[in-house]
């Protein structure tokens, strides 16, 4: 039989002080897009605008990418906590299992391996 030696409060921590730095995602994100429009709106090059735009382009999949596994990430943690503070040994294991079924980075990620370019 496993045995788990989970500290819930030590993983809320953790799981608190990651969506605390993952919150800031969004206004990252929009950062990036007004700096990229912006400089495409100063640019009198087609050329620099053809690549900015190709920048922004691959950047936002991989960027989603990100987002995605870790919303993924923490969210299996959070269930198996929980499962693991009911004492449900087997309901854990199914929220660690589900956990990992995110998708391997090297067979989806863009630009990379299986995923779009």
């Amino acid at each position: 039989m496993s045995r788990w030696d989970i500290d819930p409060a030590g993983v809320r921590s953790v799981l608190t002080s990651t969506e605390g730095v993952a919150r800031e995602f969004d206004g990252q994100m929009t950062t990036l897009n007004a700096s990229i429009e912006g400089a495409m709106g100063q640019s009198s090059s087609d050329i620099v605008n053809q690549a900015l735009a190709g920048y922004a382009g691959s950047a936002t999949a991989d960027i989603t990418f990100v987002f995605t596994r870790t919303s993924a990430c923490m969210n299996g943690a959070a269930q198996a906590t929980n499962a693991y503070v009911e004492g449900d040994l087997e309901m854990a294991a199914n929220a660690q299992a589900s956990a990992g079924a995110a998708p391997d980075p090297r067979a989806v990620m863009p630009g990379y391996g299986g995923g779009p370019q």
